[in-house]
């Protein structure tokens, strides 16, 4: 083996050595910045189900699982309920409302975007 074989050799060793200690720092930095992550929640209220005389609202919780979880909360308006997720630690993100038929009536649905960062 001459020379310039042992040098092509430590060449090509070296950069395998530089390409998988790269490699190795960008994955550890993906699964730092995935620790970071928000925990995002969209409540969906219905206008059908907000009763002013008992002072109660329905509220679908949405998490991202295959079923939104259905609450109730002595709350008498959505700013009501939008205070108590922000006293929970959530932060608003944003509010949207459309109309929506629901057996001949018109409903007015709210979808409030609220995020969290995990710890």
């Amino acid at each position: 083996m001459n020379i310039t074989d042992k040098g092509s050799i430590f060449i090509v060793s070296l950069f395998y050595i530089i390409t998988l200690t790269c490699g190795y720092f960008i994955h550890e930095s993906q699964l730092i910045s995935k620790k970071n992550e928000l925990d995002r929640l969209i409540l969906t209220i219905n206008s059908h189900e907000i009763n002013v005389e008992n002072n109660s609202i329905v509220v679908y919780e949405d998490i991202g699982r295959p079923q939104p979880t259905q609450k109730v909360y002595n709350a008498g308006s959505i700013v009501a309920i939008s205070s108590i997720y922000e006293q929970k630690g959530y932060e608003l993100d944003y509010i949207s409302e459309f109309l929506k038929k629901v057996t001949d009536q018109e409903v007015i649905v709210t979808r409030i975007w609220f995020s969290k960062k995990m710890k």
